[in-house]
């Protein structure tokens, strides 16, 4: 990665802030063409993309980048560019009967400005288009910064942005750990990060010195609720086969499994008879996705060693007995942790890896109890056709969305909006006219109709007895 020094970085920025001016908001036709032309990038070069985030990775299926970083952008944009004429129009809001009087609201979303996005590397191209497609819809500038774990990706993204878009409509900087500092620290307009919760932290400390809006995608530990009368075999392969996506590192994939106890061997035995189908070898499995980087594949092979060293059941898919996990490859086969104790680190950390923990619970409440003492994940998985424990899990439970008898579904409803909550994030993009919103200031408008001769008399003081005793007669006081 060819690091960026911090003055070019700075530069960039203020050259979009001087590009931007709040009396030429980009027409339809502007932010059709920039939408267009993201398109473009993607279509024209996934064989670009795919190469440069297999590189990164080490090892990664092309199946998993086309949906994860390059069907996700040309799919938001399709159907953002659907709406986009509908969305720019001015909303307009009740006056209630003051409309007989010539009395119009409505409401105006203009654009925000500079608007700056920081992705991480387990999607790096998707979930840094995702959020810049809403913005450019907005009618607002935006500078992206991708994961400096994915250096071959951030240069390629650089160069082709660069390629389809001027600076002050669309750029990228690329650097590592104070590049992007700074970044963050910047008086942007608005700022999204999808990342972990730590950081986030730093992020926001970052921006309160300017007041900046902060859009957070985090993550934490989403729980897959299995109830008593679940399938079984056909719940176990759906959670072991979204684990196993991308080597685990999927944000909103399943982190812990919550069943009855009579359940748990035959839910093991499935997880270990599909995972077996799915992936038969895995260090030369090209499908099989490596972790990122040894710093990360230290992590989860610590967590592992940790339980395995206080005594829990841990269960191996290694159906070709390979010596995994393997430290050169970076891959760590599928683990499976059994009621593992509560201060471990696969219990209180986010794994983002393909350790899978499973815990028994004796009635539904307890399993409810044990959801809510951890801080409020991104996802929530209920697996089941029980409609009074559904609900009661819908309801007694905080998430950012939650999904019933599949996994990661939440997260693409086009109207709906994604995003976290408490620890897991704040703020909501991608969900058609709510991620327009995102990137919005709705400006509420009031245009007066013939009261605007009768008005000024209710400014204090007021001078007659009859207005104020009418004022009070409003708010039901004598």
């Amino acid at each position: 990665m060819n690091q960026m020094d911090i003055e070019t970085v700075k530069t960039l920025f203020y050259q979009q802030k001087m590009a931007y001016s709040p009396s030429t908001p980009p027409s339809y036709e502007t932010r059709m063409d920039r939408l267009s032309r993201i398109e473009d990038l993607c279509k024209n070069h996934i064989t670009e993309i795919t190469e440069a985030l297999q590189t990164d990775f080490g090892s990664r299926d092309p199946d998993l980048i086309f949906l994860a970083d390059i069907f996700s952008p040309l799919s938001h944009a399709k159907y953002v560019k659907r709406h986009l004429k509908k969305w720019m129009k001015k909303e307009k809001t009740s006056s209630g009967v003051l409309a007989l009087t010539g009395q119009r609201a409505y409401i105006v979303h203009e654009p925000l400005g500079v608007v700056g996005i920081m992705s991480p590397f387990n999607a790096p191209v998707s979930l840094a288009l995702d959020p810049a497609i809403d913005a450019l819809a907005a009618g607002n500038r935006v500078i992206l910064k991708l994961s400096e774990s994915t250096p071959q990706t951030a240069t390629l993204i650089k160069s082709l942005v660069t390629e389809y878009f001027q600076t002050e409509e669309l750029t990228v900087v690329i650097g590592e750990a104070e590049v992007s500092r700074v970044f963050a620290a910047l008086p942007w307009d608005k700022f999204v990060f999808t990342g972990g919760s730590e950081t986030g932290k730093h992020i926001l400390r970052a921006a309160a010195d300017n007041l900046t809006p902060v859009l957070l995608e985090l993550g934490g530990k989403s729980p897959c609720l299995i109830l008593d009368d679940a399938n079984i075999p056909e719940v176990a392969e759906k959670i072991q086969r979204v684990r196993l996506m991308n080597g685990g590192q999927v944000c909103i994939s399943g982190d812990y499994v919550l069943l009855p106890e009579k359940h748990l061997e035959a839910f093991i035995e499935n997880v270990l008879e599909t995972a077996k189908t799915a992936y038969p070898s895995i260090i030369d499995n090209e499908d099989f996705t490596s972790i990122i980087d040894s710093r990360a594949y230290d992590r989860i092979v610590g967590y592992m060693e940790e339980a395995k060293a206080a005594g829990s059941r841990l269960i191996t898919s290694n159906p070709m007995n390979e010596a995994v996990p393997d430290a050169t490859t970076r891959k760590i086969p599928l683990t499976l942790v059994i009621n593992p104790a509560d201060d471990l680190r696969v219990s209180t950390h986010e794994i983002f890896g393909p350790i899978l923990s499973i815990y028994t619970y004796e009635n539904l409440d307890a399993a409810i109890g044990y959801i809510n003492k951890k801080p409020k994940p991104l996802a929530l998985y209920v697996f089941g056709n029980n409609r009074t424990e559904i609900d009661q899990i819908i309801h007694q439970t905080s998430s950012g969305g939650v999904t019933v008898n599949d996994l990661l579904m939440h997260a693409d409803a086009k109207e709906m909006g994604f995003g976290g909550v408490g620890y897991s994030g704040m703020g909501r993009y991608k969900g058609g006219f709510i991620g327009y919103q995102a990137f919005s200031n709705p400006k509420s408008v009031v245009e007066q109709g013939f009261l605007r001769r009768f008005t000024g008399r209710f400014i204090p003081p007021v001078k007659s007895d009859r207005l104020r005793e009418m004022l009070r007669r409003q708010v039901g006081v004598k």
